[in-house]
């Protein structure tokens, strides 16, 4: 009977609270919608991250001031492949976020993105992103993300251990045969230095293959793609990197180094130059205690031809196109915000009363801060950037030149390089550009147009 008694207390008590929360939650969703529309944004920086969080909240607050209708539900997720796939389908994907530029194409394919021509169209920043900006964000004719900010490859280079070799720290190496040079006088393996530290990975490796008057891929005389990772130029770039390795021994002994590596040896004084990106600034100062002071940043030594070459990079603002269209227009409210000068300038002052790594990337594209003393000396690679490889399946080929070219190169010194590349280069095209495939997709273009 007791037994009995407390079960219907306990059910009671059960009732009222579901009573109580359902209450909360109505007021609470009313309040909500009196108060005007909730969007939901990923990137927030962790709570770890103290400065960082702190600035994106205090803008987000400074948004809603200007946009009273409109209220930010920051949500502290970063872009994963998987996972974004897997929230979009359930319904769970957030409103506006940024990712990296690489993605856009298969975001656009799948259609989880809102092409964004419309908003551009008037938008007053637009003029000022530079149109190497732009390019990879046109998929099929049409702008699928916004340029947040852009990166270019430059090298960082040590300027105390430059002094400590007689090097002089205001004349970075210029051309191929100088960054042997200065990696040579760099290097002491007895103090385990040494002269440069690359990472055997695609990202690197193109701007040599640039640099060399290469090409990764290229139309062929139909005006069809084809891998071209035979041709002497890009045999010659990897015929460099082995002889960095083997022959002048100015690189770090162990045989796979990642760009983890590299940093954190770089930043502790073990590797003299790197290649590397200004965006790279605040995980070497705060998370392997890099004192900027010591280092410096110079444009990509040229080619043996004195070609000049780098690659472009960035992250852009991305619209879900599964919500509604009230939704996306207070999503590109959002953006146009961020990115807008007046927003730029108070992030500026900002990161310099909290004490924050000032960088280029750390603001819009349409930003130039190149004409600081800092970066001053990097203004002039704008003039020989180039975008990676725009299409679908350029990830995957990127992954494939890693694991299967480069790293087995690095790995394994009695690989003959021309016949090992000459076969990879024909597993490429197969794989990645076959000609029925493309012959079919021109047809299905024909088509479209004339309807």
């Amino acid at each position: 009977m007791l037994r009995r008694f407390f079960g219907y207390v306990f059910a009671i008590f059960l009732i009222l609270f579901m009573i109580a929360v359902w209450f909360q939650n109505y007021y609470f969703v009313n309040e909500i919608l009196q108060e005007g529309m909730v969007i939901e944004v990923w990137n927030k920086p962790p709570s770890r991250q103290v400065k960082e969080a702190k600035l994106w909240k205090e803008a987000a607050l400074r948004f809603e001031q200007e946009n009273p209708e409109i209220k930010i539900n920051g949500i502290q997720r970063e872009y994963s492949p998987q996972e974004f796939v897997t929230a979009m389908a359930g319904g769970k994907g957030p409103d506006v976020m940024h990712v990296w530029i690489g993605t856009l194409a298969v975001l656009a394919r799948q259609g989880f993105i809102v092409p964004m021509d419309e908003y551009i169209e008037n938008w007053d920043q637009k003029e000022y992103i530079p149109s190497i900006v732009w390019e990879p964000t046109k998929i099929e004719g049409k702008v699928y993300g916004v340029p947040r900010d852009t990166y270019f490859t430059v090298l960082f280079y040590r300027k105390d251990l430059f002094i400590e070799a007689g090097l002089d720290p205001e004349q970075p190496p210029r051309s191929w045969d100088e960054l042997v040079e200065y990696a040579k006088a760099l290097t002491k393996p007895e103090k385990g230095q040494y002269g440069f530290g690359l990472p055997a990975t695609t990202w690197n490796f193109m701007d040599f293959v640039w640099q060399n008057g290469g090409e990764l891929i290229q139309l062929n005389s139909q005006g069809f793609k084809e891998a071209s990772l035979a041709s002497p130029q890009v045999i010659e770039a990897l015929e460099f990197w082995r002889d960095l390795k083997e022959k002048h021994k100015v690189l770090p002994p162990n045989a796979l180094p990642t760009h983890e590596n590299i940093s954190q040896m770089f930043a502790l004084g073990k590797v003299a130059m790197m290649m590397g990106v200004a965006n790279q600034l605040p995980t070497l100062i705060n998370k392997y205690g890099l004192d900027f002071k010591t280092t410096w940043i110079a444009p990509l030594p040229a080619g043996p031809n004195g070609l000049r070459a780098s690659h472009a990079g960035g992250e852009v603002f991305i619209i879900n196109s599964s919500i509604p269209k009230d939704r996306q227009e207070a999503a590109w409210k959002y953006i146009e915000f961020e990115l807008s000068p007046a927003n730029q300038l108070w992030k500026w002052v900002r990161m310099n009363e909290l004490k924050m790594t000032i960088f280029p990337g750390a603001f819009s594209a349409s930003t130039n801060l190149l004409n600081m003393a800092k970066f001053a000396m990097v203004k002039e690679e704008l003039e020989f950037v180039r975008n990676e490889p725009h299409f679908e399946e350029w990830l995957l080929m990127k992954d494939a030149m890693d694991k299967d070219l480069l790293q087995a190169v690095f790995a394994d010194t009695s690989i003959d390089l021309n016949s090992y590349v000459k076969i990879f280069n024909l597993k490429i095209n197969k794989r990645f550009f076959p000609f029925e495939k493309q012959l079919q997709q021109r047809k299905t273009k024909k088509q479209a147009s004339k309807h």
